[in-house]
């Protein structure tokens, strides 16, 4: 379906002004919020159909709203920040956000990114079968609930290691690169680095090992990616 109502959430009223002409210019409708609780209270009021918003802002930051929001909808997010170094992209990524994009960014290319995320949960899954279940051995995926099980013990994984996870139990046996990673988890409108991935592997490997320390299922394959046995 395609979006029609944007909540847009940012202490900067001037760039919020910007930001919420180009988007009705593209056809959506906007309400702009000035602080993070008034977003979460936007959004159990009435739920839109993507977020843009802001990590730092008064009352509550951005990243704890999207962790509130993250727990109860898979609403699609998109924050914004200041910030560019590469730690401050996983921790948006880790809280279950969806994109990421760092000021000054051009309106245009924000369009476009609600665009690309408004093709992503329209259209059909990527991979054959959709969000049925997944099975290697001991380990379970299911998509649809965010549910992964090593031995029937529950790991909770993010949005974007649970996809890098399953690209790679779907592929099992063969060495993937960190572009292939990347384009089988994220699709082309990946905002995730090759740097990133490594990350999502090593922080997909202690989640698993924290539920059940026997998980030792993914390889690294030196200079090229990774592989699940």
């Amino acid at each position: 379906m395609p979006f029609r109502r944007i909540l847009l959430a940012d202490d900067d009223r001037a760039l919020a002004a910007l930001v919420s002409t180009a988007l009705r210019e593209e056809g959506f409708e906007v309400e702009h919020v000035t602080t993070g609780l008034q977003a979460v209270q936007s959004f159990e009021r009435a739920p839109p159909d993507a977020i843009v918003l802001d990590v730092l802002m008064p009352e509550m930051d951005g990243l704890e709203v999207c962790r509130k929001i993250r727990r109860r909808s898979r609403v699609p997010i998109i924050l914004l920040t200041s910030r560019g170094e590469e730690v401050d992209r996983v921790t948006g990524l880790e809280t279950g956000a969806d994109d990421y994009v760092t000021k000054p960014f051009s309106l245009r290319e924000l369009c476009a990114r609600i665009r690309a995320l408004e093709r992503r949960a329209s259209g059909p899954a990527p991979e054959e079968g959709g969000g049925e279940a997944i099975s290697a051995g001991a380990l379970t995926i299911d998509p649809d609930r965010f549910e992964v099980r090593w031995k029937g013990v529950q790991a909770s994984l993010t949005r974007s290691e649970l996809q890098v996870l399953s690209a790679l139990v779907r592929r099992r046996g063969r060495v993937l690169s960190r572009e292939q990673l990347l384009e089988l988890a994220r699709g082309d409108d990946a905002v995730v680095t090759d740097r990133t991935v490594d990350t999502f592997i090593k922080r997909i490997r202690k989640k698993l090992r924290d539920a059940e320390p026997s998980f030792d299922e993914i390889e690294t394959v030196i200079g090229v990616g990774y592989r699940y046995r």
